[in-house]
């Protein structure tokens, strides 16, 4: 009897910009994977227990790669030149905007985010557990202010820092908008790289794009337009209108999902 191939499994938090990228990059790469979300606190002791290090773990047999660059740096290994994300022709720029896009950028828009969004149960209780165990979304559902002070604490939150935050947000949205004056589709290169990636999924929050958190047809893990407080409604309006915005709205729709039927 031919024993049945066991298909690789990703541990997730779904709103996770990390987690994200993962999945974006296991498409593309065309990797199949079963995905299993937890919501916080359940995540953050399951992930440890397999041996994760961050917001997302793959794990195929013996192989865990416990972070999304490593994910990313294993793929593109094994992928051919021409399909690589990250092109040798680019890859110091690469680095240098892995740092901007995914650490500076991605942590502005976590504590501006999560600040901002965090007091709102009735908004929060569907990205934090979403995908998740039914046990686990009835916790968040009716133990709210628990994985709500963990997050609080654990990311340092605070008005003062969500301002500053807002500010590094503005400011690489501009870098962004200049990259593009040109009228190029993307931000290296005639095809999408991980730079390209990187800021879409990092500024995804601030625009809303169809599609995030791998759910194609249907509301991932954030907040439509209209559940977000009217007093941010107008911060997602302004980003929406630049062209770094325009850019990861375009991302999401024409690169996102690129490959899958339909």
């Amino acid at each position: 009897m031919v024993s049945e191939k066991k298909i690789p499994q990703v541990i997730s938090f779904s709103p996770s910009a990390d987690c994200e990228l993962g999945r974006w990059v296991l498409l593309y790469h065309g990797i199949d994977y079963v995905e299993k979300r937890h919501a916080p606190p359940f995540f953050f002791l399951i992930n440890k227990l397999y041996g994760g290090k961050s917001f997302i773990l793959f794990i195929d047999k013996e192989l865990k790669l416990n972070t999304v660059r490593a994910i990313i740096d294993h793929f593109d290994n094994l992928t051919e030149p021409g399909r690589k994300l990250i092109p040798d022709a680019f890859a110091q720029s690469i680095d240098k905007s892995w740092q901007s896009y995914n650490a500076e950028l991605g942590e502005a828009v976590v504590t501006w985010a999560y600040t901002n969004l965090l007091p709102y149960q009735q908004i929060m209780v569907r990205p934090l557990s979403l995908g998740s165990p039914w046990i686990e979304r009835l916790f968040v559902k009716y133990c709210y202010n628990l994985p709500e002070k963990l997050m609080w604490k654990s990311l340092k939150l605070s008005k003062a820092a969500a301002d500053e935050a807002y500010v590094v947000i503005r400011r690489k949205f501009s870098e962004v908008d200049q990259i593009l004056s040109d009228g190029r589709k993307f931000l290296l290169g005639d095809r999408m790289t991980l730079a390209d990636m990187a800021f879409a999924v990092s500024g995804a929050p601030l625009v809303l794009p169809a599609g995030y958190g791998g759910y194609q047809y249907e509301q991932g893990p954030i907040p439509t337009f209209e559940q977000f407080p009217i007093e941010l409604q107008e911060n997602i309006s302004a980003m929406r209108n630049t062209t770094a915005g325009k850019f990861i709205l375009r991302l999401y729709a024409e690169e996102r999902y690129r490959g899958l039927p339909g």
